[in-house]
Parts: structure tokens; sequence; C-alpha cells
């Protein structure tokens, strides 16, 4: 068979294009970040493995228009086209489907996708899809599904008994085929072939690199080992984790280091490994002298997942960008959240980051439907005093937005605070919630957050870093802070231009 896994590029009225892939929270972004969705990567490697013709279309990273991304894919004629949903981009997909079945009327439109495997009868009740993955392993999902479906291409539609999908039948019924499996065996499923996906189209924009080429790493954890944050889409009863076996992975650093010559590799795994597996990760990585090559390497962790010795050993395997989920500085918040620490928990993990040189970026979120104005001051408060005494050295900051159906999103649902029903509201660029103080104190609060990076305080503790003369000080100062410039701006824009509605 020949499977397209496709990215269509979104772009809304303003010109900015749509973060689908990779993205826990789709935005839309002027200056965009290309990155690599890795699961999907490995599912197209898996296909191709598997002796299909896989046709790599991801048209945002590809710099296509919509209309030379469409006309290509139609010519290509694939017999399966792969789609990623999410919230905000659902209505879209449905109305892609429709053009895609009008003009290939017999290629098997497949979606996948969190918001999907959470409504999948949504989807195939307002579009023409074929198939809703009800799974968030893609990857073992299709190499069972096309494998069924070359076999049987006649009455596949009512006879898949391949667990974890939603399939229209021939009579136009739906057909669950039942719970996907909750837990794989993640050392089965091939490392990304970095040809395949035109991985150098991912190596350059994105904010998480000091040094480029940098890549996305085949994720040692698949969704997340505490699972229990409310808001996040790895979250919920019909998923847990798995875990990929610490020298595979290690091979795979490895080969992107002397084969590929790769600069920075990041791991996006929900929360990275911790510690037995980190500190035997970080010591595989010394043993095989990866550290000496000048290649740095990122994870997301939670606060308290990694102890003093973990961390000082990561380091010396020249660990550098930690991403590491703040939300909130108020306790309340941290409960209602399900976050699992407490504020006093949080300078602790910092120090030890930054006393072994590692690069901590704090993710930030505004617009709980909860949050009071004492709340919102506490957390900026919080970020500046952590920033300003070099505890943290990048930040990002988000508009709490309800998405995928998770806990959040349902909570907001039943207390009737959801100020809309439209999915194209939930793109994070404007509280969609009722909240306790005006929208414009929480905007204002994304402004002074993300003024940091120009206070001359953060400017002199940058200074002062450079004393350590650490090479990767002078970078961030000298080259990365220049990039991290251009994307605040966009970062302010997108999330603040609702200011005065």
């Amino acid at each position: 068979m020949k499977i397209a896994i496709s990215y269509p590029p979104i772009v809304n009225a303003l010109g900015q294009k749509a973060m689908v892939s990779q993205n826990r929270n789709v935005q839309y972004f002027k200056t965009p970040t290309y990155l690599l969705p890795v699961v999907h990567a490995q599912a197209a490697t898996w296909l191709k493995q598997l002796g299909h013709d896989v046709l790599w279309d991801d048209g945002n990273a590809q710099l296509k228009d919509f209309d030379t991304w469409l006309r290509d894919l139609v010519a290509a004629a694939p017999d399966m086209i792969v789609l990623e949903s999410t919230t905000p981009v659902m209505k879209f997909y449905w109305k892609l489907a429709a053009t895609l079945r009008e003009k290939l009327p017999s290629a098997i439109l497949v979606m996948s996708g969190y918001h999907s495997m959470r409504q999948p009868a949504e989807t195939l009740e307002r579009s023409p899809c074929d198939v809703v993955l009800r799974s968030n392993h893609i990857d073992f999902s299709l190499a069972r599904l096309v494998p069924f479906i070359a076999k049987n291409p006649q009455d596949w539609r009512d006879h898949c008994d391949v667990e974890g999908f939603f399939i229209r039948k021939s009579d136009g019924r739906f057909h669950d085929t039942g719970n996907f499996r909750q837990v794989e065996a993640l050392e089965k499923s091939p490392d990304v072939d970095r040809d395949l996906v035109q991985w150098k189209r991912y190596a350059y924009e994105n904010g998480n690199y000091l040094a480029t080429p940098g890549t996305y790493a085949t994720s040692v954890i698949r969704d997340c080992t505490f699972g229990k944050c409310t808001f996040c889409r790895y979250n919920g009863p019909e998923l847990t984790f798995s875990m990929r076996p610490v020298q595979q992975s290690l091979d795979e650093y490895e080969r992107l280091i002397r084969r590929d010559g790769v600069r920075e590799i990041f791991d996006d795994s929900g929360v990275w490994y911790r510690g037995k597996e980190a500190r035997e990760f970080a010591e595989g990585i010394i043993a095989r002298g990866l550290d000496k090559t000048g290649c740095y390497f990122g994870i997301n962790t939670r606060f308290e997942y990694l102890e003093e010795e973990t961390i000082k050993i990561m380091a010396k395997a020249n660990f550098r960008f930690v991403l590491i989920g703040l939300e909130a500085a108020d306790e309340e918040t941290l409960r209602r959240l399900n976050k699992g620490y407490e504020p006093h928990h949080i300078e602790q993990t910092l120090r030890w980051m930054t006393k072994y040189g590692l690069h901590p970026h704090l993710t930030i979120m505004v617009g709980y439907y909860w949050q009071t104005r004492e709340q919102l001051q506490e957390t900026v408060r919080t970020v500046r005093s952590l920033m300003f005494r070099g505890l943290a050295r990048t930040l990002q900051v988000t508009l709490c937005t309800p998405l995928d159906y998770t806990p959040y999103h349902l909570e907001c649902l039943e207390k009737g605070v959801l100020l809309t029903k439209d999915y194209d509201d939930h793109d994070m660029s404007k509280l969609i919630v009722k909240t306790p103080i005006p929208h414009a104190e929480y905007y204002q609060a994304v402004r002074k957050m993300y003024g940091i990076a120009f206070h001359p305080r953060f400017l002199l503790r940058q200074m002062l870093f450079l004393l350590t003369f650490r090479k990767r000080d002078w970078q961030f100062l000298f080259t990365y802070g220049l990039r991290a410039i251009r994307r605040v701006r966009n970062h302010l824009f997108n999330l603040t231009r609702h200011e005065g509605a």
C-alpha cells in the first residue's frame, strides 16, 4: 500500500501557521517552530520496513502553501492518508476530509490524535473519515491495521478485529474494535528513519536548540510516568506509560551524533527517566564518549523527579536544556491541577540544576477559571524572582486553554465556565473561560513575565554566568539570545492580541 502521513499547512487570517505536530497544545505562530512528530515518524519507519510505500508529507516543514500541498498529495494518489487531530483544528480537518474524499474517493482516511481518540464517533459523524485511531500508540496501531487491510482489501471494514479502532463499516454504521493496549513494548518500534522524514527540515527552527542542527530523539517514555495533571493530554484512565530500554536509546544517540552530525538532541517524552534509568543513561553517554563530542542533550522532567546526584551526573554527560512545568506558584492551583508537588519544592530542584550548569526552562500558564488576582500576582512574583536570581534561564507562558477532553476540559464543561463551544476558539490565543478577574489582567501578566527577557536584572545575571567560562553560557547569551528575542515577540503577539477585546 501507499501510505501518506500528512500534515497540511493550516494558516489563519493573520498569516500564522498552526503548529500541530508534537505539541501538547496547538498554537498559531508567525515565526513557526517545526517539530518532528516522533511517534508518527516511527509509524512511517515501521510501515516502510513492512514493505509499504510511505510518503512523509509534512507541508509545514516542507514550506508548502495549502494549494501546493493538496495538489502534490492528490498527484501522489495514496491508498491511505493519516492525519493528526487536535481540538483547534478539528473543523479544518473535517472539511479537509470532505475535500480529500472528493479528490481521492478510494483513499482510506485515518484520523489519529488525542482529540479524536477521546471522541471517535464525533469525527466519523462530522466527516467522511474511515478510521479513527483510539490509541496514542500510532506506530503499533498502524503496523497492525495496515497489514490487515492489505490482506483483506475488499472486506476489511466489516471484519477488522484489531483492537483500538473506530471504523466506518460498508453499510455506514460504526464498528468499535475495543480498547487499545495501554502499554507497548517500545523496543519493538523502530528508531526513526531520519532520511525518510527529512529530519534536517526540523533541525533549525526550534527554540529548544542552543546548537544546531538539532533533532528530537525517539522518546524513551511514551506519554508520562506521572500522568495525573488535569490539563495535560497525557492524562486519563485510558493512558499509562511505556518505557524504552536505555541501551537502545543510547545506540540511537550515538548514531545521531557520529553519523548525522547532530549538535543537540531533545527527548520530548512527557517525563524523562528518573532514578536508576536516568543515571544509567547519563553514565552511558559518558562511557561512549558522547559527552566529549560537544553535543548537548535536553529533556522534560518534573520537580522532585531528579535528585542532586542524578543531576550532577547528567551535567557531566553534557545535558543542558531541562524543560520543567511550573504552571503556577500557589498551593491551591497546584493541588487543583494535581501537579503532585508544593511550591517549596521548586527552588531546591532549580538550585541543583543551576549549580551544575543546566539551563532550566520554566513553563507557566495563566487564566485558570479559579485564578484570583492574588494567585496570579504570586505566580508573576515567583517567576520574576527565579529568573532574576538565575535559577531558570528561559520561560514559556501560555493561556490555560481546555483541550481534547482532558479532565480540566471536562471540569470546565461540568461547571459551565467555558465561554465558547467553537473548537476554533481553543487555539490558545485568548482566554475562553470565565474568571474571577478581568481577562486583561492575565494578558498583562503574560507581558510582565515575557518582559523579563529584556529586564536589566535578567541581562546582568546572564553576564555573570559568563564568569563560569562554560561554552554553553557564552552561546546562550550571544547566539541563542538573538533567536530568543524573535520568539518572545512572537509569543507576546499571539498571547496578548485579544488584550483589549
